[in-house]
């Protein structure tokens, strides 16, 4: 990507604010056409001087020229109110659409891309695409009009002297080109190593429990002292290149003056110009040097633009895998009737089937239990019901509908999801209930609460409900966090609820106490309970036993135990550890 092609991705923002960018950009015009002015003022003061001298005359070259910077003054104030506001309001517009678009992705790419790095193209690189859209800009414009102006008022005093201060010119377009190369790829060197750490904080803060048990603290400050240098090493190595960038500038600037010097010194004696005339040459050859200096400063902000814009296309360019349908059926309400036909599923990744040959039939109001060894596949069914992930076309029915010709939005309305790994938020225990429902009321949530077996436990709090939780729910235990999120997807009153292995945490009467609640809730819908433990789902209307992927055993509690198969084995083996762990 080219900085030509950075702006034409980025007009449509700009066009959204192009008023205020308008008059930034007139602004920009009035501050520099004011500017030149101040040395035509000091040129003919400088010629007055050789004639009769009045005082009150000088005194008005002095004012006219405090008054014209005052005036320059209030539009250069204007110049940035405008286009730096509209560089922040470019950068809001994105941010929202950025993380919409990440809130649109499937889980697919999550799994692909480390948060950390998410985070550092949310923040450094969406600040790097503002200094483009603020400074970049007005610098650009600023540095273009002046340069333009004062070329008009040097050739308006001396062509020669004109032709001579831009004799430097072709070394200052070659030195643009090849730093500008540099930059770009150095600064994608440092975004890419800052994601990294950003990885690496964010991994080392979510893991901190773990990294403490194991006493870990002292190897992973040296894997990020590591990984910090690398990072001190790049952004160094950016650096030494940006910052000879300016002084190569200035260099030319200062060749330019010297040679400015030598020629108009003799121009001043053939006669050819006034004193006035070169001094006023020289003033305007110095309003120059800073856009000079600007000239490589904006050209930095542009390739580091480029290098950033290309990191935000990975997530603008990602497109989320689970969609609506061409064909999709205008669906309001689901009864839950689920139907699996000899569907065989297998990962993006390539990997082997991770389940096959899957066929049952589920009435809607039925509880249907999942268990299996570790890996069998049981939470993959779940996850394939709740769309997380696109099992194969009419593989999978809700109603008699294939599932992919639901509207995704009507599916996961009807749907309560408990997955196996807790998820809370940085809130309060409230609106982590009523997340799915943001306008229930307390008396709705405490029931929601109740159900869970978890009421209890939080009006035991100091500030029950409305107590603040750390992030991902750190002040809680285990069993509190899977009741909690249990509680929020049953204050939903889904018409499916799909459960995965929620209750692992959960003490065995307890367990008992909301399995005697979900009879009552769950009434008439349809659950899907993924669990390890027999005495969970030993009630259900039909329990499927998975084994490598495939159906191995299914039926009743009472008819798997007369068949004295998996389901038997397992049991039989929990029943001796409860036995074991009773006579301890």
């Amino acid at each position: 990507m080219d900085v030509f092609r950075l702006f034409r991705q980025l007009w449509p923002y700009l066009m959204r604010y192009r008023l205020k960018l308008f008059l930034g950009l007139i602004f920009i015009v009035i501050s520099n056409l004011i500017a030149i002015v101040n040395p035509q003022i000091v040129r003919q003061a400088i010629d007055y001087l050789k004639g009769d001298i009045q005082t009150m005359r000088l005194f008005q070259y002095a004012g006219l020229i405090v008054l014209i910077t005052l005036v320059q003054g209030v539009f250069r104030f204007l110049m940035r109110r405008t286009v730096i506001v509209v560089s922040r309001l470019v950068e809001f517009d994105l941010r929202n659409e950025l993380f919409a678009r990440l809130q649109s992705l499937s889980q697919n790419f999550f799994q692909r891309t480390p948060t950390g790095d998410l985070i550092a193209r949310m923040t450094s690189d969406l600040n790097a695409i503002r200094s483009v859209m603020g400074p970049g800009i007005m610098y650009t414009i600023n540095t273009a009009t002046t340069m333009i102006l004062v070329f008009v008022m040097m050739i308006s005093i001396s062509r020669l002297l004109t032709l001579i201060a831009l004799l430097p010119i072709p070394l200052l377009v070659f030195l643009v080109s090849y730093f500008s190369r540099q930059i770009n790829k150095r600064y994608s060197a440092v975004q890419a190593q800052f994601a990294e750490i950003s990885t690496r904080v964010q991994e080392n803060l979510a893991g901190i429990r773990i990294i403490k048990s194991y006493v870990k603290e002292k190897s992973e400050l040296q894997d990020f002292n590591r990984i910090n240098r690398e990072y001190i090493n790049k952004s160094l190595h950016y650096v030494k290149v940006h910052a000879a960038f300016r002084p190569m500038m200035m260099l030319l600037v200062g060749l330019s003056v010297v040679l400015t010097l030598l020629i108009g010194g003799r121009l001043i004696i053939s006669g050819t110009i006034t004193l006035g005339q070169f001094v006023a040459f020289n003033m305007y050859l110095g309003m120059l040097v800073w856009p000079s200096i600007a000239l490589g400063w904006v050209l930095g902000l542009f390739y580091q633009g480029v290098a950033s814009m290309k990191r935000l296309n990975l997530i603008f360019d990602a497109r989320p895998d689970i969609v609506d349908a061409p064909d999709v059926k205008k669906v309001t309400r689901l009864h839950g009737a689920i139907r699996f036909e000899r569907l065989n599923f297998s990962y993006a990744n390539g990997s082997s089937e991770v389940l096959k040959d899957i066929d049952f039939q589920v009435e809607a109001g039925q509880v249907v239990a999942l268990i299996g060894r570790t890996g069998s596949g049981k939470s993959t069914i779940i996850k394939l019901i709740a769309r997380i992930y696109d099992a194969p076309d009419d593989s999978i029915l809700i109603d008699d509908i294939p599932i992919k010709k639901i509207p995704l939005k009507t599916l996961r309305e009807h749907i309560g999801y408990v997955p196996q790994e807790t998820f809370l938020f940085s809130d309060t225990i409230r609106n982590n209930i009523a997340f799915a429902r943001p306008d229930a009321s307390l008396e709705e949530i405490e029931w929601a609460a109740r159900m869970a077996e978890v009421h209890q436990s939080i009006v035991e709090f100091p500030d029950g409900y409305d107590t603040l939780l750390g992030e991902r729910g750190i002040n809680l235990s285990g069993g509190q966090k899977q009741r909690l999120t249990l509680a929020r997807a049953l204050l939903k009153k889904p018409s499916i609820l799909l459960l995965d292995d929620a209750l692992s945490a959960v003490d065995n009467l307890t367990e008992e106490r909301i399995l005697q609640h979900l009879k009552q809730v769950m009434k008439n819908k349809t659950c899907f309970w993924v669990s390890h433990r027999i005495s969970a789902i030993r009630h259900a209307d039909l329990i499927l036993v998975l084994d490598q992927g495939q159906i191995v055993e299914r039926g009743t509690h009472e008819s798997l135990l007369a068949l004295g198969g998996l389901y038997a084995d397992i049991f039989e083996k929990q029943q001796l550890e409860e036995f074991v762990t009773q006579v301890d």
